[in-house]
């Protein structure tokens, strides 16, 4: 991100946040309960879970990854995505909780005028779940599943249909994400980027792609997601 004292980035319209670890903590859900199909058809892929690998993918792309990965036979990507969803919109109620921050940087974002999209990898009745447990649906204007599109992150598709339902230009967005897979959709679709690093990949050098890099969504109205916005001069004053 450029920084010269006293000027402005364009002002954002829109912000497009990603749901799974980054609004409410449900990635130990997904790799537990992927875990668990895919131990009943013999099959173990802890070892390609953690790192980032399937972050942000869709379940059913994942399930694609891992049989290109390991080789099994046996359900369809389909399928096995299908009971994965299950397992987690089971979950949710007893599992799921908010992550520091998440309403707060919503909050920051409606005070400024900014419109909220929910752009996120999981299928429909994950995120259903979800904004229903949390009684969080009306705080987005427009919620959109990667299940809409035909690829899911890294593919930036989700990402433009959010900004095609919003009506706003991809280049007056600003995307927040946990998943290097996010973070790559964001650039390819020409919009910002706010990084909020999945725990465990916070060295991984490829986040050198977001525009700004929070420890957590507590630091969202922190001075450098207020430039990158546009709300804010870019620069130390003085």
């Amino acid at each position: 991100m450029s920084e010269e004292p006293g000027r402005f980035c364009p002002r954002a319209e829109a912000v497009l946040f990603d749901m799974d670890g980054l609004l409410v903590d449900t990635e130990q859900i997904w790799g537990r309960v992927q875990s668990v199909v895919f131990d009943e058809i013999g099959v173990d892929i802890r070892p390609l879970l953690g790192g980032g690998l399937v972050t942000g993918m869709r379940a059913d792309e994942a399930v694609g990854l891992f049989r290109h990965r390991l080789g099994f036979a046996g359900p369809s990507d389909a399928e096995l995505a299908d009971r994965i969803a299950e397992g987690v919109v089971e979950a949710i109620p007893r599992e799921a909780r908010l992550l520091p921050g998440a309403l707060e940087a919503l909050d920051f974002c409606a005070a400024n005028g900014l419109t909220v999209a929910l752009a996120s990898g999981s299928v429909e009745p994950v995120i259903d779940a979800v904004l229903a447990h949390f009684g969080m649906r009306d705080r987005f204007a427009a919620v959109v599943s990667a299940a809409a599109v035909e690829l899911g992150k890294p593919h930036p598709a989700v990402l433009l249909l959010a900004a095609e339902l919003l009506g706003v230009d991809p280049a007056r967005c600003v995307v927040v994400e946990d998943a290097l897979n996010g973070c790559i959709a964001a650039k390819a679709a020409r919009m910002g980027v706010v990084a909020v690093p999945e725990p465990g990949t916070e060295d991984d050098p490829r986040w050198v792609l977001a525009d700004v890099v929070l420890d957590s969504l507590g630091e969202f109205a922190g001075p450098g997601v207020s430039a990158l916005l546009g709300l804010a001069p870019v620069g130390r004053e003085g």
